[in-house]
């Protein structure tokens, strides 16, 4: 289950004080892009990571647009789709003829937060504190910052790598305090090309088992 998304959902008041002028002009660049963006596409690596369960890592194309619209197609190791309307959220595995679905107000699935974050501009109130690490970073060339949530929502920290030459998110990681991870890798990423809401279409294909509620 992620947290994330109440998160990035329930916001208070006080912006995170920022002191450090790098961390300042990251998150400034955060903002600006974010709060510009129509739509957003990339290549992407899912990674899970549970104490209790082998790790499991996925790939494929991700789609998003605002509002609220998202298409996770996977291909390795077998081919899922992930779908938002904006109201309704789908998750479609051809192998297992099913076709799980909830609102996406609803909905706490790892793959909802990013297509909050589309047209989003203000992570200072977002969050409550917010810093720079120094470390290595686990894509060259990016810069990490972690971020603290406001409330009790069982996530410990969420730590992201961005490029500083177009303030793009590369890399989310987020940890929970039962001791699991969730890992996002994006490439070849595309904003603003004019995606189309069709693109976000779901029917249910015929002969398909449809269960309510997605689980991870």
């Amino acid at each position: 289950m992620s947290y994330f998304l109440a998160v990035v959902l329930a916001l208070a008041q006080a912006p995170a004080v920022v002191s450090d002028p790098s961390l300042n002009t990251l998150i400034d660049g955060i903002d600006r892009t974010f709060g510009r963006m129509r739509d957003f596409s990339s290549d992407f690596v899912q990674i899970y990571y549970d104490p209790i369960k082998p790790k499991r890592q996925e790939s494929g194309h991700l789609y998003l647009m605002r509002p609220r619209m998202a298409r996770w197609e996977y291909k390795n190791p077998e081919e899922k789709l992930f779908v938002s309307d904006g109201k309704t959220v789908y998750f479609y595995t051809p192998a297992d003829r099913q076709v799980a679905m909830e609102a996406v107000k609803e909905s706490l699935d790892d793959r909802i937060p990013l297509m909050f974050l589309l047209g989003r501009a203000n992570l200072r109130n977002e969050f409550a504190r917010i810093e720079m690490l120094r470390e290595k970073p686990f894509l060259a060339g990016t810069q990490v910052i972690r971020l603290f949530p406001r409330r009790e929502t069982g996530i410990d920290d969420i730590v992201i790598e961005v490029d500083p030459g177009n303030y793009h998110v590369r890399r989310l990681v987020f940890s929970t305090d039962d001791g699991a991870r969730s890992e996002f890798i994006f490439s070849n990423i595309r904003t603003n090309t004019g995606l189309r809401s069709s693109t976000f279409d779901f029917k249910v294909p015929a002969g398909v088992e449809v269960i309510e509620g997605i689980t991870q």
